[in-house]
């Protein structure tokens, strides 16, 4: 036990340096995004293109601040779904940590980029809802409920801190299991390499925490889940922002937009398990 604790504080501490620098910039485009309406403009202008790229910032902040402008009558549903959709939470973070994973990190993105406009202009096309009457916070809000943005060498050591014990307790987590169950075994439990995976990543990823996107972003980097398991587990994951809709939607429509999005994700997902696996 003491060798599987020793092994995954190595794995771990390597990257530290770098996702604390990815983390700082990720926070610095963030606080930019937030500190000028004409940015938000520019993107809510594009509707599910601005959605689709505001959703890769891998920042959670992200998601909550789009889920609540939709239910303050902002955004369409397309809009929203492609912020949801386009968004992995810290999972690129991780993956980016790993220089020689940086094409891998991009394909993801590209991909993710694609699905997500594809599928936001189809529920657009599809799906003709009344907005919400305009109330409540704008994406630039500064009043007391939504929170100041703390010193951001100060917001990106704690976040960097956060991720990093997030990131060992996985690590420790998948060694410990293939330490029990061998490869196989573990492999097995997420569902092995059948039609089933993909279901199964796709419901941990909507689970709304940042370690779920970390769980996801290792698992497929420690080989325990396929392509088309990982991406059907990212594009579901929606962050902190689906307790948004849960606060400020009816029960019945949050569960029809989690529905929807399980679909698409899982859609995706056995499709490439079924070309790459």
């Amino acid at each position: 036990m003491v060798e599987i604790l020793t092994d995954c504080f190595q794995d771990v501490i390597t990257i530290v340096p770098v996702l604390f620098l990815v983390i700082l910039l990720v926070n610095w485009i963030t606080i930019r995004v937030n500190k000028g309406t004409h940015y938000f403009s520019h993107l809510a202008r594009l509707d599910v293109v601005g959605g689709a790229l505001l959703g890769t910032i891998p920042q959670c902040g992200i998601s909550v601040a789009l889920a609540k402008l939709y239910c303050n009558g902002y955004l369409t549903l397309g809009m929203l779904m492609a912020v949801f959709l386009a968004g992995s939470d810290e999972a690129l973070i991780v993956i980016g940590a790993h220089p020689d994973k940086l094409p891998l990190m991009l394909e993801i993105i590209g991909l993710k980029l694609l699905f997500a406009i594809g599928a936001g202009w189809l529920i657009n096309w599809a799906i003709k809802e009344k907005r919400n009457r305009l109330k409540g916070c704008g994406i630039d809000c500064d009043c007391p409920k939504c929170g100041k943005h703390e010193n951001i060498l100060v917001n990106s050591l704690i976040h960097t801190l956060k991720l990093t014990i997030f990131l060992y307790v996985t690590v420790l987590l998948i060694e410990i299991g293939v330490d029990r169950f061998g490869e196989e075994g573990f492999y097995a439990i997420l569902g092995g390499n059948t039609f089933l995976q993909p279901v199964v990543a796709s419901l941990v990823g909507m689970i709304p925490s940042c370690f779920s996107s970390v769980f996801i972003a290792e698992g497929f980097l420690k080989g325990a889940l396929g392509f088309g398991s990982m991406m059907a587990g990212l594009l579901a994951n929606t962050g902190f922002g689906i307790l948004v809709l849960f606060k400020e939607l009816s029960l019945k429509k949050t569960l029809w937009i989690i529905l929807l999005l399980q679909a698409i994700s899982i859609l995706v997902g056995e499709l490439f398990h079924v070309v790459i696996g």
